[in-house]
């Protein structure tokens, strides 16, 4: 909250992300690790899954939460060891909780302002398995606009009026009939690349009344259909919030190869939900300090400065800081003591840095 308050400006959409990612581990006795189908390698693997929310706003990504996800066979093992079971202080008593839920928990934490809520700058952006009832009631309460993609499975109901009542249908008999057979569908621009678009308003099986956005990139001839909570909403924004969904898998690689959002090897469940929150306060850090380093050279944050954040960059140079700030302490500390001394204290808070 406070990085959002530093890089506060006037109508600037606030992009709220969920998503989740997987973790790869080897041993067999590790807490809520089971077997799962990563998408990336196409193939079973042995695992944990984390369901995350990040909050992308100016084009930097800010970590919000992180959550384990614990299958069902893995809720009764939990605080049943025998050194818990006779400390009932020590238990970790949990209960059951699909991804769904646990996201629409992690989205109940989020609290956006009140003026931005109402003039609709919010945006809940997810992958098409988080479209489901909780997340949507919570968007409609707090009037945040929800996007997300819809399978080609998923069932619509169309108004006919010729004869007055809701035609059903599944997307992918929508997308044949409403879509690729039309000849003068709107072409926009979003960024680099042209949409060839058709929009649309239905209801949604389990979802209640929704905006549809066909869309098809005219370099090929994929067909996508992304829906929104927000009627009212264009369709260029509409498009534009369910591309900002990729800079939750930007920030998933990033912290993964940099900040040991995977390296960690804790076959204890607080101790992973330790060592992940870790990751996500430093990516948050690195941040902070490199807003605060703009406005201390006097920089202006526009998007060109606020572009220049790298997660490695500032990683290493955190780590200059921490080191110069670590022998000038010692330096200071050991002036009368051998130089041993001094090289001892040195290496033990760089160690701890």
């Amino acid at each position: 909250m406070l990085i959002l308050q530093l890089l506060k400006k006037s109508d600037e959409a606030i992009y709220f992300i969920i998503d989740d990612t997987t973790n790869k581990k080897r041993g067999k006795h590790i807490i809520a690790a089971f077997n799962l189908f990563e998408h990336t390698s196409k193939q079973y693997i042995w695992g944990q899954q984390l369901v995350c929310a990040v909050i992308e706003y100016r084009e930097i990504v800010i970590p919000f939460a992180i959550e384990i996800y614990v299958p069902k066979e893995s809720v009764k093992t939990i605080g049943n060891s025998p050194k818990e079971s006779g400390n009932p202080s020590l238990r970790d008593i949990r209960t059951f909780k699909k991804k769904t839920i646990i996201a629409s928990e992690i989205l109940m934490e989020f609290e956006a302002d009140e003026k931005q809520s109402a003039e609709g700058g919010v945006f809940v952006v997810a992958d098409t398995y988080y479209a489901c009832p909780p997340i949507f009631t919570l968007c409609r309460q707090r009037k945040y606009n929800f996007v997300s993609m819809l399978k080609t499975n998923r069932v619509l109901y169309l108004d006919n009026p010729a004869s007055g009542t809701a035609k059903q249908m599944n997307v992918k008999q929508y997308t044949k009939r409403y879509f690729n057979r039309r000849n003068k569908n709107r072409i926009i621009r979003i960024g680099l690349n042209k949409y060839r678009v058709y929009s649309q308003k239905a209801v949604l099986k389990s979802g209640g009344a929704v905006k549809l956005v066909c869309t098809r990139n005219t370099s090929h001839s994929t067909v996508k259909v992304i829906f929104t909570t927000n009627a009212a909403l264009p369709i260029e924004s509409i498009l534009t919030a369910y591309q900002k969904r990729w800079s939750i898998e930007v920030f998933f690689k990033m912290s993964k190869q940099y900040l040991g959002l995977r390296s960690y090897q804790n076959r204890n469940l607080k101790a992973v939900e330790s060592a992940v929150r870790l990751s996500l306060i430093s990516y948050n850090l690195l941040t902070h300090v490199f807003i605060e380093e703009k406005r201390a050279q006097g920089k202006r944050l526009t998007e060109k400065n606020l572009a220049q954040f790298s997660v490695l960059s500032m990683r290493d140079h955190f780590r200059q800081i921490a080191m110069s700030d670590s022998i000038e302490y010692c330096l200071e500390q050991n002036i009368n003591k051998s130089k041993n001394t001094l090289v001892k204290n040195i290496k033990n808070l760089l160690l701890v840095a």
